[in-house]
């Protein structure tokens, strides 16, 4: 399998909220033998779901915000990628990312096939449909034939997971991932503080890979141990309208470095992330545990 940077044309800032455009609400991207019961569920039933409101702004508002953040962005991050495929080589994959500065790569670890996305491969260009606000932050989900989105853009950065297929060699591939960026404080708070927000994500395996994951998300941060807890909750299937199997998962014990970011844990059991704008207004970053791979926002409360 080669992956290529082709593949990208159908994720260009999918994760955060735009990209592929279109309006289709059949199959699963994320490889489940049955699909979504309902991928593209009506946005009351979700926001009933989730505890969220009707969207608190417009499209055009995302996108009026969007070019100012990707300019002022020095920061890009990733989850690892979890895929299958049709090869009996390489059924399934799990290839992790490494994200200096503002460009990922993924590599599969048994035939060392990579790809690579940057910064300039981003479009600011926000379209899909609002699903809701909760907790100031309103996300925006994307369906087409190819791939699945759910995301937002904060005010200082964006994050997202993504559900995508494409096909490499001949070979059909499926993957998922999260992602998050923006513009990082650049230290530790000066004090504890508490973030809140939301999480999106997707389940990694199994059949119900590709269903759109929404819960909430907390993040608290202790002076005396420069350390971080997150705890993302109340995790709802949001393509299925029910609760996710798994409804929480934490983080404990996360150390933060001197320039405002955190990483514990390695693929499979892992979070990594940072603070972004002045007075570190916003936590953003991606995670994977027990089986979901995804990515967060928060504000400082």
């Amino acid at each position: 399998m080669r992956m290529t940077m082709a593949a990208f044309s159908i994720l260009t800032l999918a994760a955060c909220g735009g990209g592929g455009g279109g309006s289709a609400t059949t199959g699963n991207t994320g490889g489940g033998p049955s699909g979504p019961t309902n991928p593209g569920a009506a946005l009351d039933q979700i926001q009933t779901l989730t505890g969220a409101a009707a969207p608190a702004e417009t499209l055009a508002a995302q996108s009026a915000r969007a070019p100012g953040i990707l300019a002022r962005t020095d920061s890009l991050i990733a989850s690892s990628m979890y895929g299958n495929t049709a090869s009996s080589d390489l059924p399934t994959f799990v290839a992790p990312a490494s994200c200096p500065a503002t460009t990922c790569a993924w590599t599969e670890p048994t035939t060392g096939d990579s790809l690579q996305v940057d910064l300039s491969d981003f479009d600011a260009t926000v379209s899909g449909e609002l699903v809701g606000s909760k907790h100031g932050i309103t996300l925006t989900r994307e369906i087409d034939a190819d791939s699945r989105s759910l995301g937002a853009w904060m005010d200082h950065g964006a994050f997202g997971v993504i559900t995508f297929r494409d096909v490499y060699s001949g070979v059909q591939v499926n993957a998922r991932y999260g992602t998050a960026g923006g513009d990082l404080s650049g230290s530790r708070p000066l004090g504890s503080a508490t973030w809140q927000g939301l999480m999106v994500g997707t389940p990694a395996t199994g059949a119900g890979r590709g269903d759109l994951l929404q819960g909430d998300a907390t993040l608290t941060y202790s002076l005396d141990t420069r350390m971080l807890g997150a705890a993302f909750t109340n995790i709802q299937n949001i393509d299925r309208l029910r609760a996710h199997s798994v409804s929480t998962v934490r983080f404990t014990g996360v150390p933060v470095d001197i320039l405002g970011e955190f990483e514990a844990g390695s693929a499979g059991n892992k979070i990594q992330g940072g603070f972004y704008g002045s007075d570190h207004a916003e936590a953003l970053g991606v995670f994977e545990q027990l089986n979901i791979v995804g990515a967060f926002g928060a504000k400082r409360q």
